[in-house]
């Protein structure tokens, strides 16, 4: 899990080439969960647009282990990035949260 302000998504193309061109992309939409979702083949990209949200990782090592490994409260104007395989959870409440799955 990695999260900074949106103004440096270039800085972690690195990670995910397709991070560059994320907003030619739709939105996928959030859907409430109670436990960790996984994608495999993705890197998932969250943008908050307003408000906070707050992400959550768990142990990859483990798929049914509920536990929190880290979590980070993510203001307006940031993302958090999910490599391929590490499970992610959200909690948006009210907040506008864009997911994106970026190759």
């Amino acid at each position: 899990m990695v999260s900074d302000k949106l103004e440096n998504l270039h800085l972690y193309s690195p990670l995910a080439e397709g991070l560059i061109r994320f907003q030619e992309k739709s939105p996928v939409p959030l859907q409430g969960k109670d436990g960790y979702s996984v994608d495999r083949k993705h890197t998932v990209l969250f943008v908050v647009d307003s408000l906070t949200a707050v992400f959550s990782t768990s142990w990859r090592e483990n798929p049914d282990s509920r536990e929190p490994l880290a979590a980070v409260t993510v203001q307006e104007g940031s993302f958090v990035l999910f490599l391929p395989g590490e499970p992610y959870l959200v909690k948006a409440g009210e907040a506008s949260v864009r997911m994106y799955r970026v190759e």
